[in-house]
């Protein structure tokens, strides 16, 4: 909007452009009052252009002139707050409590004290607002204080966001120092920058003997390279989280089992900060399971020795008395004149032996297979070349991997066991003419597979259907792989044939947890 301003009325017009007669004090005083009234145009346009709430007060605290925006924020008009002292302005916002705090507020700032602190301002039908309020008394030319500016800030988004943080904060604090499990914070170095009293109590370390130091240097030795590994590719973004179960070293020596959450933690620019771990303490549930493990050995040592007695009972009993009894009944065919009598004992001599063939064979079963000590492979071999000499109808094949001395007599054992369940199950069962036999390590698993080319059969959603169905012997087998830490599959359907696959761990000490898992 353009002003107007005075024009000086010694300033003549000149229509022949001769020289104006000019006055020059007049001038001068002309030329002030038009800066003067410049300026204050300018302040005005200023003033009213502030985004915060401001007001002009004089010493006594009265409203001399307040902007645009303060004017907006309460309501009011120039008329209704001019003279009027900044706490009795007819706001109804302010409160009792806010108008105490204007009223010393003025009273500090009219001896030239600059003051400022916070108001909330509760409006009908609005959510509350948070002012940072301030009062500077303004010093004039001979030293006096003539007015004062107020001037309120809305701090109100910034105040939430402040208590949301300090709130989080307080949150994570206290979770972070009363949580059970232990907390880890490391750099993306994997020092450690901070642990909680869980953490450290798990271990038996104080804060000052944890922090900087390399979170390795805790772990135990066999677990560094996996757990190194892991972290490496947490900090460069190829994995979000990861979990494992690993070894500490506590203090005093001894290992701690854990179980870690592992994340990483990064700003807004999606660069990596640092570390978070959290750890569950399972050193008491790895000791109850290397337990139960050992339990389950022996078990599987006292189911095998109970076999190894009834087949020397079977051996040195009845057997040996059909034995006896076919050797009689050889020496009455011997003594008889009578052909029929003869052909009547001979063939009661090819049934006593028959049977004692069956005893043998069951005694045979029964036994823990001598070759396992050499090899699993040569005892299922040796197996199977009896088998298919007593049962020519039924073809085998075998394709077996040399593993030597890598898994344990236990692990041995059982899959022997199984093979030897699997392949009756197919005898008994299957209908089939041919058998695959397949054996071979998967890095740290040992498989076993026995498959038939037989009528196969509807597999029920529960084991326990497969005892009432008559396959006892899946069972058994599905009771021996997760003895020794395992697995057993099974995979069939009518007329399809039957795949018995069993996964074991390579090593015994791999199944009673002496590595760390990984996820």
């Amino acid at each position: 909007m353009s002003r107007k301003y005075p024009v000086p009325p010694f300033l003549g017009q000149n229509h022949y452009n001769r020289p104006i007669d000019v006055k020059f004090g007049f001038f001068i005083r002309w030329v002030c009052r038009v800066m003067e009234q410049l300026e204050i145009h300018w302040f005005e346009d200023f003033f009213d252009a502030v985004y915060q709430y401001t007001w002009i007060l004089a010493t006594s605290g009265k409203v001399i002139k307040a902007n645009q925006a303060a004017l907006k924020l309460t309501g009011l008009t120039h008329e209704d707050i001019s003279s009027v002292p900044l706490w009795l302005i007819p706001w109804p916002a302010l409160s009792r409590q806010n108008r105490s705090h204007l009223k010393q507020a003025v009273s500090q700032a009219a001896i030239g004290k600059f003051v400022r602190h916070e108001l909330e301002i509760r409006q009908q039908g609005q959510p509350a607002m948070i002012l940072n309020f301030s009062l500077k008394p303004i010093l004039v030319e001979n030293g006096e204080f003539k007015f004062m500016i107020a001037e309120g800030r809305d701090i109100t988004a910034h105040k939430r966001t402040a208590d949301a943080l300090y709130q989080s904060e307080a949150r994570f604090e206290t979770i972070f120092e009363k949580a059970g499990i232990g907390i880890v914070i490391q750099d993306i170095d994997g020092k450690m920058l901070d642990c909680n009293p869980a953490f450290r109590s798990m271990l038996g370390y104080a804060t000052a003997e944890l922090v900087q130091r390399e979170y390795q240097d805790i772990t135990h030795p066999l677990d560094r390279v996996v757990s190194r590994k892991l972290f490496n590719e947490l900090v460069n973004g190829k994995r979000k989280s990861y979990f494992i179960e690993k070894r500490y070293l506590h203090k005093a020596g001894h290992v701690i089992w854990g179980r870690i959450t592992t994340s990483l933690v990064q700003g807004p620019d999606g660069q990596p900060q640092f570390v978070i771990g959290m750890v569950e303490d399972i050193t008491a549930q790895k000791q109850i399971e290397a337990e139960l493990t050992e339990l389950q050995r022996r078990l599987m040592q006292g189911r095998e020795m109970e076999r190894l007695r009834i087949a020397q009972d079977l051996h040195d009993g009845p057997l040996q008395e059909i034995i006896g009894v076919s050797y009689q009944v050889q020496d009455l065919e011997i003594a008889v004149k009578e052909e029929s009598d003869r052909e009547q004992l001979q063939t009661i001599r090819d049934s006593l032996q028959n049977l004692a063939k069956s005893i043998r064979g069951v005694c045979g079963e029964l036994r823990p297979p001598t070759l396992i000590p050499f090899g699993l492979e040569k005892a299922i071999l040796s197996h199977a070349e009896q088998f298919q000499a007593t049962h020519p109808e039924l073809k085998i094949e075998l394709d077996l991997a040399d593993v030597g001395e890598k898994l344990s007599e236990q692990s041995r054992i059982a899959l022997y066991r199984i093979y030897q369940e699997a392949l009756n199950n197919v005898l008994r069962h299957a209908q089939a003419t041919s058998v695959w036999v397949r054996f071979w390590l998967d890095e740290e698993q040992a498989i076993l597979e026995v498959q038939d080319n037989g009528v196969g059969f509807e597999l029920p959603n529960r084991w326990i259907k497969l005892a009432r169905q008559g396959h006892l012997g899946l069972v058994g087998a599905m009771e021996r792989a997760k003895d020794t830490g395992g697995s057993l599959e099974v995979s069939t359907a009518s007329g399809r044939g039957t795949l018995i696959r069993a996964i074991l761990p390579v090593t015994e000490e791999t199944f009673q947890g002496q590595a760390p898992g990984v996820e």
